[in-house]
């Protein structure tokens, strides 16, 4: 009986143990990368050939202006118009945005079934608003990835 007591509470130990160390490594893995400050970025080497080409003042605005609307830089943006890349960087935005949209049109119905609205009169008719705007959103998403497909 003290063998078999034994044994269980030396299992635990080592089983509690053995946690405390996983999670103390992942706290140290996360501050590693903290200091790093992230994901490591594209060294200098992926990008080993130069272009040059001559722009005028014009043209070189137009360029600048068009990077400074897509927060780019005007090297990444000139690079992307070169590899024909340019459509696929806003092609998902209004996709985050209608998700960000879904998400908060959920949050507000989980609000309104709280019982602190159940005093409102047309609740119901609120809630069955919101459920279907939230499914015509998720619908319009789902289509759209099969599309890509």
């Amino acid at each position: 009986m003290k063998q078999n007591f034994l044994t269980q509470f030396i299992t635990k130990i080592q089983e509690e143990q053995e946690q405390k160390n996983a999670e103390e490594k992942r706290k140290n893995h996360f501050r590693t990368i903290g200091r790093k400050g992230g994901l490591a970025k594209k060294k200098s080497a992926v990008f080993s050939k130069t272009i040059s080409a001559k722009l005028t003042e014009k043209e070189f605005q137009i360029i600048k202006e068009k990077a400074e609307k897509l927060n780019l830089k005007i090297s990444k943006y000139v690079r992307l118009i070169l590899t024909e890349k340019e459509l696929k960087i806003n092609e998902y935005k209004t996709d985050e945005v209608l998700l960000s949209y879904g998400t908060h049109f959920n949050r507000i119905s989980n609000l309104l079934r709280n019982r602190e609205f159940s005093n409102l009169e047309n609740k119901n008719e609120i809630l069955q608003e919101i459920i279907n705007t939230t499914n015509l959103i998720y619908n319009y998403l789902y289509q759209n990835k099969i599309r890509d497909e």
